[in-house]
């Protein structure tokens, strides 16, 4: 028997069971305060025998869903990403419009956090719940307080095999261990972890999925420490159309396009850069200054990724040229559209600089690498190999 604990419902106890009270729409929705990456996950099987999954776009194979088509679900944002958010609540939703086409459709909380790590943890220890409401407004919430070991809990189960009958709800209430969960329940098996975190191991790459558009880095910290995030680039030559006109620009020929050269250059504090002129690179804000503990941030934005041929994404500790970026709780975020890639700034190596990522466009097609190189020295594209 699970600890895993069902407050405003009839479902008390493991494997007792309700009709669920579908109207036009289910909503599911995990919440949390702990700084984990609990994951909403939903698996099933149809009708006909296929199984499939509907779990955060950010894993390789994952796919949030589509409520207009099959499965008739869709997951919102992934929240709580790297462990991060503070102590602030973290929310994910799961809408689920109709069962008409699933026979069983289980309903998983995962942290990922330790599953990744191969770590052993109670979800007693992250304060999450989850909540199963309709549009009535009638709702059943699971509170994630199980004292067993593992890094994935199935809390409830709709079986929907018999149209009289009507969906079923079961307290499923199961802690189980990751590969458990891919055995047992219909459609985890395709499930990796190693795909959520792209980028986890120094060296690691991958493939942006967008060869266009911005791209972004984020700096967060809250230890008492001032990090600096730092972009060295190389742009491609870029053509821009000239806006504007009047009598000056018609009678002297400055209304045409403008080219720019191909150009090194460093953005950070010192120059923010603009998103408005080329390269297109700009850094929000200098935080932390003075060694300010709290939520710190920093935004380092590409407006547009087909323009940079490489780039150098470094984070330097400010004056203390012997520290250590792993005393620190440092972390940077790159994103490209739906993809989100986590990098800990977690390395015991001295040294004021730290490369964290290399995005290398000569091809056309841009790739990140996870190069964690700590060096005492400020980087520069020609000096660097990762």
């Amino acid at each position: 028997m699970s600890d895993l604990s069902e407050v405003e419902s009839l479902l008390s106890n493991q494997g007792d069971s309700q009709n669920v009270l579908f109207v036009n729409e289910l909503t599911v929705t995990l919440s949390w305060h702990a700084q984990v990456d609990l994951d909403l996950m939903a698996f099933y099987k149809t009708q006909s025998g296929d199984v499939g999954g509907v779990y955060s776009s950010m894993y390789a194979d994952g796919g949030q869903g589509d409520l207009k088509s099959f499965p008739h679900m869709r997951l919102s944002q992934d929240a709580g990403v790297g462990a991060g958010g503070g102590d602030e609540e973290k929310e994910e939703t799961l809408q689920i419009k109709t069962l008409d086409d699933i026979a069983e459709l289980y309903l998983v909380a995962m942290n990922f956090t330790d599953a990744s790590h191969n770590r052993k943890s109670e979800f007693a220890s992250f304060d999450g719940r989850v909540t199963v409401r309709n549009e009535e407004g009638k709702e059943i919430t699971v509170v994630l307080a199980s004292k067993e070991q593992g890094p994935v809990a199935v809390f409830a189960r709709i079986e929907h095999t018999n149209k009289l009958i009507g969906p079923v709800l079961h307290n499923e209430s199961r802690v189980m261990t990751f590969e458990q969960f891919r055995q047992e329940i219909p459609g985890a098996a395709d499930l990796s972890l190693a795909n959520k975190l792209l980028l986890q191991g120094r060296g690691d790459s991958a493939t942006l999925s967008t060869a266009e558009g911005q791209v972004s880095a984020q700096l967060m910290w809250s230890t008492s420490v001032d990090l600096d995030l730092h972009c060295f680039y190389q742009s491609r030559e870029i053509t821009v159309e000239q806006s504007g006109g009047g009598f000056l620009q018609s009678l002297f020929g400055g209304g045409g396009p403008k080219t720019y050269s191909p150009a090194e250059g460093h953005i950070y504090f010192g120059q923010l850069g603009s998103l408005s002129d080329p390269p297109y690179i700009e850094l929000d804000q200098d935080s932390g200054v003075g060694d300010v503990g709290g939520d710190n941030e920093e935004n380092m934005r590409i407006g547009d990724i087909a323009v940079i041929e490489r780039a150098l994404i470094a984070v330097n500790i400010y004056n203390k040229p012997n520290a250590r970026f792993g005393t620190y709780d440092g972390r940077v975020i790159l994103r490209a559209g739906e993809q989100e890639i986590v990098i800990s700034l977690d390395t015991q190596e001295t040294g004021a600089w730290c490369v964290i990522a290399e995005i290398d466009n000569r091809s056309g097609q841009p790739k990140v690498t996870n190069t964690s190189k700590v060096q005492k020295a400020r980087p520069s594209l020609k000096s660097f190999k990762s």
